[in-house]
């Protein structure tokens, strides 16, 4: 090998990656183009300030290299180096005006090393609240990290994955967050769905008596149980809704004995508010794993079980004593559609739920998952405010 020949694997690396990023950008701005629609919004969620830097620092060297060779090709790769630096500059600065417009400061620094800016905290207390089908339902409690001696106010999350993966640790790094900001976190464990065992209607009773433990014992935990909220992400957006509006109307059936406690709040992310929606959608990358998910929970379609699909879609549950209600959907889902979130905001602001939707663009699925990225500090900065507008500042 000669001494040049570690130059232009380098080059011809830098130069599939300026490939990659411009066409994930490409489907960043046409989300219908099967697959890129898909990529494009996941490489801005993960890597978004990134691309832009190192697409310009392309742009730039392959813009000086083509004036030098004059060669057609490392023309063609500066222009496509140059269009994904405005292109992934233009995702980051509409996401961050939807932060703003929120109220939301971007903090630089933590978008670019994407950390959790969390110190470092005890571990949970974990509790068993139930047991179903030979498995113990744990629930992981993390205390204020503030010192105060007062009761708290309660957050309690409960992860998704289709009903059927995932664990209450899913998003640690955001417990510790509100933990340091002086709240009592709870993260919910409940039985998950598969091929042979279908959970759509032990799913709800089981959280349901996960809330009646949490209203008989967050107090040794320092929890104000009057000042409690719920949220979730997906199918545990899902989850979160269909709870918080049966509790506070009552009809809520937890698989235990327990009095629950009233919900203040929730607060939903890309939730899966009408299943049978996402059971057949478009999509040629993720559509089957919308499928899977909906016939693992249920058991089969929405043709075969439309009863099913009824109980566990959320306008099923809106009632004029559901709580306030804060929904964030990236307009790029191609998992859940998210016309069915504006729907569902539409019918539950109609019903007199006090409902606030925020939109964010060029976004995917599970934007937000990456501690400390623009989607995730947006995410918990509304939620903070939401939670302190109603009634549950620490």
């Amino acid at each position: 090998m000669t001494s040049a020949a570690p130059l232009r694997m380098i080059r011809l690396l830098a130069n599939t990656f300026i490939v990659f990023f411009a066409l994930g950008t490409f489907g960043s701005f046409i989300p219908a183009i099967p697959v890129l629609g898909e990529v494009g919004p996941l490489l801005t969620a993960n890597l978004g300030p990134w691309i832009t830097i190192l697409s310009l620092v392309g742009a730039v060297l392959l813009f000086k290299r083509w004036r030098q060779t004059g060669k057609r090709r490392t023309l063609i790769l500066a222009a496509l180096a140059a269009f994904t630096t405005s292109g992934s500059a233009t995702i980051l600065t509409r996401q961050v005006a939807v932060a703003r417009t929120n109220g939301v400061h971007i903090d630089p620094e933590q978008m670019l090393l994407a950390h959790s800016q969390t110190d470092a905290n005890p571990p949970p207390v974990t509790a068993i609240y139930s047991e179903y089908d030979g498995q113990k339902l744990p629930l992981d409690i993390y205390r204020p990290t503030t010192g105060q001696t007062a009761l708290t106010p309660i957050f309690v999350y409960i992860h998704g994955g289709g009903w059927g993966a995932e664990t209450l640790k899913q998003r640690e790094a955001d417990y510790r967050w509100f933990a340091t900001r002086g709240y009592l976190v709870i993260s919910l464990e409940y039985s998950l769905s598969s091929e042979k065992r279908h959970t759509w209607n032990v799913a709800e009773p089981q959280l349901g008596c996960a809330l009646a433990w949490i209203g008989a014992n967050a107090a040794r935990y320092g929890g104000d149980t009057s000042r409690l909220a719920l949220w979730g992400e997906s199918a545990g957006g899902n989850l979160v809704l269909n709870l918080a509006y049966q509790t506070n109307a009552g009809s809520l059936k937890p698989s235990c004995a327990g009095a629950l406690p009233p919900v203040r709040a929730t607060m939903a992310l890309y939730p899966v508010v009408d299943p049978a929606r996402m059971y057949r959608p478009v999509d040629p990358l993720l559509g089957p794993f919308g499928r899977m998910m909906g016939d693992n929970y249920t058991g089969g379609s929405p043709e075969q079980f439309p009863d099913r699909y009824k109980a566990i879609a959320s306008d099923t549950h809106i009632n004029a004593k559901a709580p306030p209600t804060l929904l964030v959907v990236p307009e790029e889902d191609h998992l859940v559609d998210p016309h069915a979130a504006y729907a569902f905001a539409a019918k539950a602001r109609a019903a007199g739920i006090e409902t606030r939707l925020i939109r964010m663009p060029y976004a995917e699925h599970a934007f937000d998952l990456r501690s400390g990225n623009v989607g995730n500090q947006m995410v918990r900065q509304v939620m903070l405010q939401f939670l302190e507008a109603h009634g549950l500042k620490h």
